[in-house]
């Protein structure tokens, strides 16, 4: 161990999955970490505000995390390996989210996961404070200031402060302020979103194995089986200002919302008996999307969504941020290995760490808005579901050079902003070839052409940016790892 590594203390605000899972790999390193976060024990795990709804880990998350606390996660979670969308004619279209048996995605109710990685935490020797509010901070010192629950105050002084707060980050707002010159855009999205109650036995009826989505054009309504037999249910759907108080804008009163159900969801309205008072007495959670950068100041760093709050439409928030937290650990431990200057060490880690991960994390955040569209609209339209069978026939012939991009996304470890470049190239030659080709009943043709035409347009493109290797940027691209 080198001199600049022994006795390192990293200082976390934020005790929630990302902040746990630093904690977990900063103390396999050896760091004494604390970390502190503004609620309580209890409501840190337990099962909210009847607003929520499930995390979803793909592959490019659960790659940050080491096996045994992985399978402890699959023992939670429930495996879905397909999307069913639920027409208003009541047929369902079935399209799995990838071509092997790994590509799935793992559903993991919010409180199981805060569960499992805070007592992995403990267990491995971090310490953590409860009730603690960031009020004040200084990235020079690596020292944040906190307001305990009775009213007290307390400072945290470490050699790394690491903000795992949330999106509404206290830490970005002090860093901020304090001469960090960060950009930092914060946009609210018309959509807010309510959880709601099926009933058992309808839950139990759904395909197990599925994400179920019911579109209706500027609003949809999802469904998550869990183990247990249940349903995490949640409705989205743009919101607006009434007399100061939010409401859902398709709903003039309060018995619009039955009917409402019933005729847009006539499959399931029956299995939602409480859905007037879930959706016209709750408030509605509210979406945004926060951009940041750097993400990085001096000795302290922006980790998850208190450095990219995006919307949680392509299920890739959770995924970002634990590849954030590797990303970060494998920096520190190449700059500490290779400096005995402990603070130079970390300074030059957290630089580096804004370098590999605001482009990528920027990149999703539209991706995830983009993808709103595709729920709200595209996903119920018959020319959508033509085009998505193509890119998987696509793929089937010519693996090496087409990936569909939810498979880049998700199941790859391809940096997000090198997805979206790709992306953008494949989709211009298939519109190119749909232009020419009917893909109702010349689909045999566009596949036919496909690689002709994409090295044509390859040759006369002109190359894209390079990308600086690092922990997830090292898979060839189109290459499924």
């Amino acid at each position: 161990m080198s001199e600049a590594r022994r006795r390192v203390r990293a200082v976390i605000v934020g005790a929630g999955p990302v902040g746990c899972l630093l904690a977990i790999e900063l103390r396999r390193r050896g760091f004494e970490v604390e970390m502190h976060e503004k609620q309580s024990a209890g409501t840190m795990t337990s099962a909210g505000t009847a607003r929520s709804f499930n995390l979803t880990l793909t592959h490019r998350g659960s790659s940050a995390l080491r096996p045994a606390l992985r399978a402890q996660l699959y023992e939670v979670g429930q495996v879905l390996r397909q999307r069913t969308v639920h027409h208003r004619d009541r047929t369902p279209t079935h399209q799995p989210y990838g071509v092997r048996d790994d590509h799935h995605l793992l559903s993991v109710p919010r409180a199981a996961l805060q569960r499992i990685l805070l007592a992995e935490a403990l267990a491995a020797g971090a310490v953590v404070h409860f009730g603690h509010s960031c009020v004040a901070a200084d990235a020079h010192r690596a020292e944040a200031v906190f307001v305990t629950g009775d009213g007290g105050v307390c400072r945290a002084t470490g050699d790394i402060l690491i903000g795992c707060d949330g999106a509404n980050s206290t830490l970005r707002h002090e860093l901020s302020k304090s001469g960090a010159r960060m950009r930092i855009h914060q946009e609210y999205i018309s959509h807010g979103h309510v959880e709601l109650t099926m009933e058992p036995d309808a839950a139990r009826a759904l395909s197990q194995d599925r994400m179920h989505l019911w579109p209706r054009g500027d609003h949809f309504l999802q469904a998550q089986p869990n183990r247990d037999g249940t349903a995490t249910t949640t409705l989205f759907m743009p919101v607006d200002s009434r007399a100061g108080e939010l409401r859902f804008r398709a709903f003039p009163g309060r018995d619009a919302v039955r009917g409402h159900f019933e005729r847009e969801y006539p499959d399931i309205a029956d299995a939602l008996p409480r859905v007037t008072g879930e959706v016209w007495d709750a408030r509605p959670a509210l979406l945004k999307v926060v951009r940041c950068a750097p993400y990085h100041y001096a000795r302290a760093v922006l980790v998850g969504d208190s450095a990219h709050t995006m919307v949680p439409f392509y299920g890739q928030g959770i995924n970002c941020s634990f590849e954030d937290a590797e990303v970060l650990c494998g920096l520190l431990d190449r700059h500490l290995a290779a400096d005995t200057d402990r603070h130079g060490a970390i300074r030059a880690a957290v630089a580096d760490f804004s370098k590999l991960r605001v482009e990528p994390g920027q990149a999703i955040a539209d991706l995830s808005m983009a993808n709103l569209e595709e729920l709200n609209t595209h996903i119920d339209d018959e020319l959508f579901h033509l085009r998505k069978g193509l890119e998987a026939r696509l793929h089937q012939r010519y693996p090496r050079d087409f990936t569909q991009l939810y498979q880049l996304v998700a199941f790859t470890r391809t940096p997000y902003d090198e997805v979206v470049r790709r992306s953008e190239r494949d989709r211009h030659v298939l519109d190119l070839l749909c232009e020419k080709y009917d893909p109702r009943t010349q689909a045999d043709e566009i596949i036919a052409c496909y690689p002709d035409l994409a090295r044509d347009v390859e040759t006369t493109a002109s190359p894209g940016p390079m990308l600086s290797p690092g922990p997830a940027g090292t898979s060839r691209s189109g290459e499924l790892s």
